[in-house]
């Protein structure tokens, strides 16, 4: 009979080793926490290029007011001198970059509603990505003991059977 449960023993340990070739826990965890930190760099990317666009916008609508009030200057002067037409001309420019300027500030606060969200899901993903490598080392560490108790068992099942 002890010759049975030695060959169960050999069969159980050769399953065991080609489960644990196969699929590798620490090896599958190492990929989780690989491929979270590739969703951060993603994000931490997609906020920085968001920043920099509400930047482009904040600087095009300061370039808008500030055109709009040199022709207001302008306009003023015209009226100072005198020339009506020269004071129209300007008045109309005037409002022209000032109408130009509404769908710019729309566009920023869609914007920065947009970074306030990206802001958002990247410390979320942050905090994810922290736990996830706690319990990673945590889960190796359990892995490490079982596998060295299942080692120690096997051994003593061996003494036991010789």
């Amino acid at each position: 009979m002890g010759w049975l449960e030695n060959f169960g023993r050999v069969i159980r340990a050769q399953f065991n080793g080609l489960v644990s070739e196969s699929e590798d826990p620490e090896k599958i965890l190492e990929q989780a926490v690989a491929e979270m930190e590739q969703e951060l760099i993603k994000m931490r990317t997609a906020l920085a290029e968001a920043i920099a666009t509400q930047k482009r916008t904040e600087r095009q609508i300061h370039q808008h007011q500030k055109i709009a009030q040199d022709w207001h200057d302008r306009a003023q002067m015209a009226v100072s001198k005198g020339n009506d037409d020269l004071a129209k001309e300007a008045l109309v420019k005037w409002q022209t970059y000032r109408t130009n300027i509404s769908p710019f500030q729309a566009q920023l606060e869609q914007q920065r509603g947009i970074i306030g969200k990206l802001k958002e899901d990247l410390f979320r993903l942050e905090q994810k990505y922290t736990e996830a490598k706690a319990k990673k080392s945590l889960y190796v560490a359990r892995l490490r003991s079982a596998a060295a108790s299942q080692r120690l068992q096997e051994l003593v099942g061996d003494i036991n059977a010789g």
